[in-house]
C-alpha cells in the first residue's frame, strides 16, 4: 500500500488543481507551488498539465515528505524541490507562469511581503492563486463534512489566524499590488483566496 499522504483534506486537492487550470488556462511553463507542505497541490496540478513544477517549502522535513510522494506517483513532469521563505523566493524576476499556495498563508512570517515576492516573480499576464478554503468544485456534502478541518489542522501546526473577507482584502489592500481580487469558494460566502494577475506587457503599454 502506497503512503500518499492523504489525511482528511485529501479529496480537495485534485478539485483545486482542476478549478486552478479550468479558470486560468494555465498547462505549459513553471508552477511554484509555494509551502507545499506535502505537496499536494503540486503533485494534482502536474498530473493532468505538462508543467514544471516548483515544490517550496521552508521545513526540509515536510519538503522531504513532498518528495517522496512526488517519487511515488511517476510523474512526467519536470520536479523541483527547494527549501525557501516565500518572503525571499531564489527566483528572478518574471519567473513562473502560475504560483499556487494553499493553506500556507497564515503561517508566513510577513504576509504582506510574501505576496509581493510572489508578484515579483510572475511573469507579465502570469496568475497566482494563493488562500485557503476547499475549492469552488468541492459538493456540498463533502464541504459540510469538511468544513472547518482546514483551520483545525493549522491551528494544531501554529498557524496565525485564518483570515477571509474583509481581512483577507485589508491584507490585499496592504500589499499595494494592482491586478488582484479576492474569490470565494461559494456565492455569497466570504473570500478565501486571492488573485494576483500580473499584467501583462501589452496591458503596460496601454
Amino acid at each position: 500500500m502506497q503512503s500518499n499522504g492523504r489525511h482528511s483534506l485529501s479529496p480537495v486537492y485534485p478539485l483545486i488543481a482542476q478549478q486552478v487550470v479550468d479558470d486560468y488556462q494555465v498547462t505549459r511553463g513553471t508552477c511554484v507551488d509555494i509551502g507545499t507542505g506535502p505537496g499536494h497541490v503540486g503533485i494534482e496540478l502536474a498530473k493532468i498539465t505538462d508543467l514544471e513544477i516548483y515544490f517550496v517549502d521552508l521545513k526540509p522535513e515536510v519538503l522531504a515528505k513532498a518528495e517522496h510522494h512526488v517519487s511515488e506517483c511517476s510523474l512526467d513532469n519536470r520536479v523541483h524541490f527547494l527549501e525557501a521563505d516565500v518572503c525571499q523566493l531564489p527566483f528572478c524576476d518574471h519567473f513562473a507562469d502560475l504560483v499556487v499556495s494553499r493553506g500556507s498563508l497564515w503561517f508566513w512570517d510577513d504576509q504582506v511581503k510574501g505576496l509581493q515576492e510572489i508578484h515579483r516573480v510572475l511573469k507579465p499576464g502570469a496568475i497566482a492563486f494563493v488562500g485557503g478554503g476547499l475549492g469552488r468544485y468541492t459538493p456540498p456534502s463533502m464541504r459540510k463534512r469538511l468544513k472547518g478541518q482546514g483551520r483545525k489542522m493549522m491551528e494544531k501546526h501554529g498557524g496565525a489566524k485564518f483570515l477571509k473577507g474583509a481581512e483577507l482584502g485589508q491584507l490585499l489592500s496592504d500589499t499595494g499590488l494592482d491586478g488582484c481580487r479576492l474569490v470565494a469558494d461559494e456565492k455569497d460566502q466570504p473570500a478565501t483566496w486571492i488573485e494576483i494577475r500580473k499584467p501583462s506587457a501589452e496591458t503596460i503599454l496601454l
